[in-house]
């Protein structure tokens, strides 16, 4: 059985690739004939950097790219019309992880971050840098102070389009607002976490 003090007390940083799979997610269109662009389940891969901050705590950098088909949902027929099958989504997001020592070999953890989303759509979008931010947690089990096997869940919605609704108040009356859609997307990832 590994004490946890004996298998954190010489890691300073953390680097981990991983393979995974990103679900859902839709760009909302709103046109007259399309509604919006469904993004399609596909491999997910990256890597995450770490530096600890204080025990337990540490900052995270991950990347991660989703190669996908983007469609065109149409609004009269119900069907979607494939418009690219090489659309990429790159992640780069900020992030603070905190784990959770163990007795056992088995450390859950949290992490949650914000950063964009880059779109590369193909002229397909017209746009191209997106906010986005992930909530999620996960397990890591040690094979070794310096080795770990790391499985997470992500949810990790970016922003895409905007529209504008009218709200009412009853004391300050009407007034137009923007409305930010959101690709509400999620991620399973596995991987080797190596712990310096």
């Amino acid at each position: 059985m590994m004490a946890p003090d004996a298998a954190r007390a010489q890691v300073k940083y953390t680097i981990s690739p991983f393979v995974g799979v990103r679900f859902g997610g839709r760009v909302s269109i709103n046109t007259p004939t399309v509604d919006y662009l469904p993004i399609d389940t596909s491999l997910n891969w990256g890597f995450n950097a770490g530096v600890r901050i204080i025990p337990n705590l540490f900052g995270e950098f991950m990347w991660n790219r989703q190669t996908t088909t983007l469609s065109a949902h149409d609004v009269l027929t119900n069907q979607t019309t494939i418009l690219t099958n090489k659309a990429h989504l790159d992640m780069y997001q900020g992030s603070l992880l905190y784990e959770f020592p163990q007795r056992l070999k088995v450390w859950p953890f949290v992490v949650a971050g914000i950063g964009f989303t880059h779109f590369d759509s193909h002229g397909i979008l017209a746009f191209s840098n997106r906010f986005s931010y992930n909530l999620g947690g996960g397990v890591k089990y040690l094979f070794a102070p310096q080795l770990a096997l790391r499985a997470e869940l992500r949810w990790s919605p970016s922003r895409t389009t905007t529209s504008s609704t009218v709200f009412c108040d009853p004391f300050i009356g009407c007034f137009t607002t923007p409305v930010s859609s959101h690709a509400q997307q999620g991620q399973a990832n596995i991987g080797l976490e190596f712990r310096f």
